[in-house]
Order: structure tokens, then C-alpha cells, then sequence
């Protein structure tokens, strides 16, 4: 399995929107193949986000990164936040 691990920050008042907005694009990113979970961290106080995607294999997560890039571009421009750079890890323990 692998995690696809991304942090962002945006202004703490936006956070309730990009909750909701997370909330309306899972029903897609569930119905994507290899897909096995959604993680979204946030620090209330600072506007720091964290969201985590778990796949099967490390091809979903990539197939997965080629149909919702246009989607993500247009969320991060909407809620003002600044996009970073994904990281993505093995998963070599689960519990």
C-alpha cells in the first residue's frame, strides 16, 4: 500500500470551506481504482492542512494524480492555498 501525503496552508477562516469542498470530491477519489482511505489534518489555529490518500499499489496513486490534477489546481486557487509538494511513502506497517 502506499501514502500519498501532501501539506498546505491557508487562512484559518477557510478551513470549514475546503473541509466541505474535500467532502464533495471523496465521493469521486473513492470510486477511483486502488483506492483504500482519506486522511485530512488540520491545525485550527494556524490554517496548516495535512491529507493523506492510501492506495493499493503505487500505479493507482499515479493514475490517481493524472485525472485530479485540474481538479486540485482549481481547489488550491479557490481557497487560497499554497500548493507544496507531495510526497508519497510505502506503507510498511499498518495497524
Amino acid at each position: 500500500m502506499f501514502a500519498r501525503v501532501n501539506s498546505a496552508q491557508t487562512a484559518a477562516d477557510k478551513l470549514a470551506d475546503l473541509v466541505k469542498l474535500s467532502e464533495e470530491q471523496l465521493s469521486a477519489t473513492r470510486e477511483a481504482p486502488g483506492f483504500r482511505g482519506f486522511y485530512l489534518l488540520a491545525d485550527r489555529s494556524s490554517g496548516k492542512v495535512v491529507s493523506i490518500t492510501l492506495w493499493d499499489s503505487d500505479d493507482d496513486r499515479r493514475q490517481f494524480e493524472v485525472r485530479g490534477a485540474q481538479q486540485r489546481d482549481g481547489t488550491t486557487s479557490e481557497l487560497g492555498i499554497t500548493p507544496t509538494p507531495v510526497d508519497v511513502y510505502e506503507v510498511v506497517l499498518q495497524a
